[in-house]
């Protein structure tokens, strides 16, 4: 009798294993730093994240690398997987084949380019451009007919002292209207008569709007060159540029859109290789993954714009009908409520 009382426990302890071990939950991962880290142990946000999804259902589970977001989603469509985990990007497309979770962290996409300064001839280069010469030979033109005003119906009448003849009457007509616009005030010549104060005292207050309009084009000018310096820090600057970008059509079209050359990447790893190798001009790629890179390179170098160019959506894939989607939703709503994921994202970021 009691051998066969141990033999039953021994048999029910072994189909108990057995049940226990098919009830682990196959999960799948793939992602760019710092959501997944690729060294010898699985680190990262997504694995921060789904531990605590995991503990507080009390999931066992075993992890599998997938090279990319695609080949993890492909084998969760075929059901290879039960849950794939990274930071990937809720889409049309994506869910015609498989089930997003509710989204876990809402995020753009940002702009990472070398810096790079204007040389000398770039930064007075708007001095000699059409349009600050144009406005030189305007602001001349009315100079000349402000002097030529004030010789007819003051100038000429005083000869000694403006001049005998006519030209020189007008430039020092010309002379009086420059004194009087830059409010210096030598006194060497001032109106006398009525008509020649009506012409000056008219001259006055259309030169202080002139002269106001003049300098702050110039400064706006000189102001947006400097601050520009040829970087690379929003769309409008991808003219003829050569971009990496996430294999996102959407975000290709908008790189296009504004006559850029878009270049499709895996991860963000690949795309900041080539802009360090200089093949492409920039990178636009998620804000966080994004930010984690260029918080461990050397900033001096580029300077990374969030634009809020596209926004991304994260979350997690199942199988089509998958009965763990709800349970997981359910753990995300509450992990965003407590802000634990932000705090978990924020401490990644400030390892840095």
């Amino acid at each position: 009798m009691l051998r066969y009382l141990s033999f039953s426990l021994l048999l029910c302890s072994v189909l108990s294993f057995g049940q226990a071990d098919t009830q682990k939950i196959r999960v799948g991962y793939a992602g760019s730093a710092p959501f997944v880290l690729h060294n010898e142990k699985e680190e990262g946000i997504v694995f921060d994240i789904w531990q605590e999804i995991a503990f507080d259902l009390g999931l066992r589970y075993t992890l599998q690398e997938f090279p990319s977001v695609e080949d993890g989603i492909d084998a969760a469509k075929n059901h290879k997987i039960d849950i794939l985990i990274g930071p990937t990007t809720i889409n049309a497309e994506r869910a015609a084949v498989i089930s997003f979770s509710q989204p876990y962290y809402d995020t753009e996409m940002a702009i990472l380019a070398p810096i790079q300064e204007l040389t000398l001839w770039e930064k007075i280069s708007p001095i000699f451009s059409t349009t600050f010469l144009y406005a030189i030979l305007g602001l001349l033109l009315i100079l000349t007919i402000v002097g030529l005003l004030f010789w007819l119906v003051e100038g000429r009448k005083f000869k000694d002292e403006y001049g005998k003849q006519m030209h020189q009457g007008i430039g020092a007509g010309i002379w009086l209207a420059i004194v009087t616009m830059t409010t210096v005030g030598y006194g060497d010549y001032a109106p006398r008569t009525p008509a020649g104060r009506v012409v000056m005292g008219s001259w006055m207050i259309i030169s202080l709007i002139l002269a106001t309009s003049f300098v702050a084009g110039i400064a706006t000018t000189f102001s947006k060159t400097t601050q520009e310096n040829k970087t690379i820090t929003s769309l409008q600057h991808l003219e003829g540029k050569t971009v990496a970008v996430p294999d996102y059509r959407k975000i290709m079209d908008r790189v296009r859109n504004v006559e850029g050359t878009p270049i499709a990447v895996k991860t963000v790893s690949e795309g900041y290789k080539m802009l360090l190798d200089k093949k492409v001009d920039a990178l636009i790629y998620d804000e966080i993954p994004l930010e984690y890179i260029f918080g461990t390179k050397e900033k001096n170098d580029f300077v990374l714009s969030k634009k809020k160019i596209e926004p991304q959506y994260y979350g997690f894939v199942f199988p089509i009908g998958s009965d763990l989607k709800r349970k997981v939703d359910v753990e995300i709503i509450h992990l965003q409520d407590n802000k634990e994921i932000l705090h978990i994202i924020e401490d990644w970021i400030s390892r840095n």
